[in-house]
């Protein structure tokens, strides 16, 4: 059990920032709810209700542009190369308790506590902060799940170009490493590219089909030889048999759809012949996209 929570808490996350629009319209719709509905115990207030709700809608504001472009965008980021589901809910149970803390000093100013809060010894400070903090995280974490899970799946099935987009494993170590495809032709030159250049191959019979980047342009070759000679003599952390008779050039993934029966790869510049992932090979693919 713990091991299966382990493992699923180690899948690749989408890594997306929150725009800033939609930081502004959920500031807004704070200081709209704590207005109208005045829960918490803002009815007591007797000021000016309207300006007095306007200060958690500004600190909802400042606290996720903080978390979302600060914190997550320049901190994180440059530190953490593959985004998973535990980094995801860190995040966000991190943005929960910022919101909570400036949220309890607003709430104490409001109530006139905020003198008595200054002249309180330090455990109690303490106490009231790690009070709210933990109301906040047991009433935070079922919706917390929820969203996780829900964006999961919704990237799993419609935005797994997120995903691939953000995961740095399949970025070019050495994007000029020469490949080198040997013919069964004595007679013929081996064909011999870039790394980078590869797009993917497909063998028919006993003819391997290779596509490639000539001058910026997707175009093919054919040379005469086996699937099994070539892995013989071409290999790179990027490249994967998807298939017995493919071999595809990861780095150039844009997005994927299917399940455990079978996946297609979707190729950039390539993208109306998707490459099949085949059964057998699809808990390595797995593997590599979670």
């Amino acid at each position: 059990m713990l091991q299966q929570i382990n493992q699923m808490l180690r899948r690749k996350y989408p890594f997306e920032f929150v725009r800033l629009n939609s930081i502004l319209v959920i500031s807004i719709l704070v200081s709209l709810i704590i207005f109208i509905y005045q829960p918490f115990g803002f009815s007591q207030y007797q000021g000016n209700k309207p300006l007095g709700a306007l200060p958690f809608g500004i600190a909802t504001f400042g606290s996720l542009f903080c978390c979302n472009y600060i914190l997550k965008g320049k901190i994180l980021k440059p530190r953490i190369s593959r985004w998973t589901i535990f980094h995801e809910a860190v995040y966000i149970l991190t943005v929960f308790l910022v919101l909570a803390f400036c949220n309890t000093l607003i709430f104490l100013f409001f109530f006139e506590d905020i003198d008595t809060f200054r002249s309180s010894g330090l455990l109690v400070r303490l106490e009231i902060l790690l009070r709210v903090l933990l109301i906040t995280v047991a009433v935070g974490i079922f919706p917390v799940t929820a969203v996780i899970a829900i964006r999961y799946h919704r990237a799993m099935r419609h935005h797994m170009d997120s995903i691939i987009r953000s995961d740095q494993q399949l970025q070019e170590t050495n994007p000029t490493q020469e490949l080198v495809f040997p013919s069964a032709n004595i007679t013929e030159t081996p064909l011999r590219i870039n790394l980078h250049d590869f797009l993917f191959l497909e063998v028919v019979k006993n003819h391997v089909h290779v596509y490639l980047y000539v001058n910026g342009q997707v175009t093919s070759t054919v040379i005469r030889n086996t699937l099994t000679t070539i892995l013989e003599t071409v290999e790179a952390p990027t490249l994967f048999r998807c298939h017995r008779s493919f071999l595809v050039n990861l780095s150039h993934i844009k997005t994927a759809t299917g399940n455990s029966n079978g996946y297609k790869i979707i190729l950039k510049d390539y993208e109306h012949y998707p490459i099949p992932v085949s059964r057998s090979f699809v808990p390595a693919f797995q593997e590599i996209i979670h």
